[in-house]
Parts: structure tokens; C-alpha cells; sequence
């Protein structure tokens, strides 16, 4: 079993006492994640610890906007034209803005979907031609995931997802647990 797995099993035992409560239908919420983003593509196959914060406002059960912010850790790669390589380091961040479409199954959980834009940055920590090889150095794009959510108390809320970046003709794909409040 991985961390990831025992990480979250021991969540979930740890909030069972808790578990009689729903959180609110409606309102703003915030929160925080962590999780591991990591990407594969012919010049960078490289993942890391990410970590960041998200909000937003819950107008039912169903449906929420949602903003959030993401650090990606520090990733790695290098590129080869057959004489030369070039090694460099970015350390991706993205800044989003989606939609949540939420499934209720039962008064305590739900399954997530989100859509939306995200800005994102790759702030250069070395390298030659750095966006020779990666491109663009910032853009928006398209993102998207899926997930779950579990209500262990009153106003609060744990949350696990899978979330696809792309950064321009590159996908990022992150995996997280948050943690958030709703007011």
C-alpha cells in the first residue's frame, strides 16, 4: 500500500466520529491541498509535491465557482538536438478559475467535476534557451478534473481529485487532498 492509500484510509477513520454531520448547501467556502503533480512528455518526465489553495462560493448542491492557486513543485528535464543537450528547472504554478458540478450520493458525500481556465507561470530556476525549449513561459489554458468530497462535520468538508493542466501542448496531471470550511 502507498502513502497516498494510507494517508488517506487514516482520514477517513479519523473523521468516522464525525460523520453525522453534513456540510451547508450553499455558501463560500476555503481551503487548502496537497498532493503529487507530475508530467511525461518526450522533454520533461519529472513529478514533485504540490501544494495550494482554492475557494468559492456553493450557490446548491449541485453547482460552485471556484477559484484556486497551485504551486507544482520544481520539475526537471532536458532536451537533445543529437550534438548538444540542454538541462533546466521550472517551478510551474497555476492560477484557475473553474465551474464544480457536484453529485450528491447520500447526505455526506459527493462526486465532483470541474472545468475551467487556468494562468499559469513557468518561473525559470536554470538553464540555456529555456523558452527555446519549453516555449511559452506563461499562457492560459484548459483544465479539468474529477474527484470526491466527504462532509465529516458540520462545515467541514475532506476532498480528493485528480486535476489535468494543460500548459500549452504539455499535460500536467496533479492528484490531491484538500481540506476546506464553508461559511
Amino acid at each position: 500500500m502507498n502513502k497516498r492509500n494510507i494517508l488517506a484510509a487514516a482520514l477517513l477513520v479519523a473523521t468516522a466520529p464525525f460523520a453525522a454531520h453534513a456540510a451547508p448547501e450553499q455558501g463560500f467556502y476555503i481551503g487548502g491541498q496537497i498532493g503529487n503533480a507530475s508530467i511525461d512528455e518526450d522533454f520533461l518526465d519529472d513529478d514533485d509535491m504540490s501544494f495550494g489553495a482554492y475557494g468559492g462560493y456553493k450557490f446548491n448542491r449541485y453547482f460552485a465557482v471556484e477559484g484556486a492557486y497551485t504551486n507544482f513543485g520544481s520539475l526537471d528535464g532536458s532536451i537533445s538536438n543529437g550534438t548538444d543537450t540542454v538541462f533546466f528547472g521550472t517551478d510551474p504554478q497555476s492560477l484557475a478559475l473553474k465551474v464544480v458540478g457536484s453529485l450528491p450520493i447520500g447526505e455526506q458525500f459527493s462526486l465532483l467535476g470541474n472545468i475551467g481556465f487556468h494562468s499559469w507561470d513557468l518561473d525559470e530556476d536554470y538553464g540555456d534557451d529555456f523558452e527555446d525549449v519549453i516555449g511559452d513561459s506563461s499562457a492560459t489554458d484548459l483544465t479539468y478534473g474529477i474527484g470526491g468530497q466527504f462532509d465529516f462535520a458540520s462545515n467541514w468538508s475532506i476532498r480528493g481529485q485528480y486535476q489535468r493542466y494543460e500548459f500549452d501542448d504539455a499535460d500536467l496531471d496533479e492528484f490531491s487532498l484538500g481540506m476546506h470550511y464553508t461559511f
